[in-house]
């Protein structure tokens, strides 16, 4: 009984390979999606055990670049939980290689310093340190009665209720709750 090339569904004569399983013509032995002779090459099994090369085994499985959609072979950059081409990895605004340690996301992308302070922040730069408790502003931050914040410590001076989005009262330096500033007032009032 005779064997059949399992490409071509004809009898295998000649020089036969026999691989994945089934035999096949030596020109029929090809790449499944490039079409290349993978004899005596590294392959894979691919769809319907049909040989698929080491080339396209690796596209065809690679991680999908962040920044292109396109598989990432080769030289790749991880970073933001992704994989990146390295010349994918730029930043979303003025397309230039990151320079910086520091990158900031919006809306799934990255940013240099310069460009996230300029389209997300109203062209201002981050505040170095917050004026509540001195420590560095590293994200957000609230900017009010002409200093700048992290969100938790812009609070009422005397009872510590959280101000931002409420109005506030400024004495000095510190910002007051209307109703602290109230008593404060009225004890100012008392006092004379």
């Amino acid at each position: 009984m005779a064997s059949v090339c399992f490409n071509c569904n004809q009898d295998a004569y000649g020089m036969v390979i026999t691989a994945l399983g089934h035999k096949w013509h030596a020109e029929c032995f090809t790449c499944s999606q490039c079409g290349e002779d993978v004899s005596g090459q590294v392959f894979y099994r691919g769809k319907d055990d049909r040989p698929i090369c080491e080339k396209d085994y690796k596209k065809a499985n690679a991680p999908l670049c962040a920044g292109c959609k396109r598989p990432v072979i080769g030289d790749v950059v991880t970073a933001l939980n992704s994989k990146w081409h390295m010349n994918c990895f730029v930043c979303a605004g003025c397309n230039r290689p990151f320079k910086q340690k520091q990158i900031y996301m919006n809306g799934g992308k990255p940013y240099c310093q310069e460009d996230f302070e300029k389209l997300f922040l109203g062209g201002r730069r981050r505040p170095e340190r917050c004026h509540g408790c001195k420590e560095r502003i590293v994200t957000q931050w609230v900017d009010a009665v002409g200093y700048a914040w992290h969100p938790q410590c812009f609070v009422c001076k005397d009872c510590k209720v959280p101000l931002q989005g409420d109005s506030c009262y400024k004495e000095g330096e510190d910002p007051y709750c209307a109703k602290c500033a109230m008593r404060a007032i009225k004890e100012s009032a008392d006092d004379e």
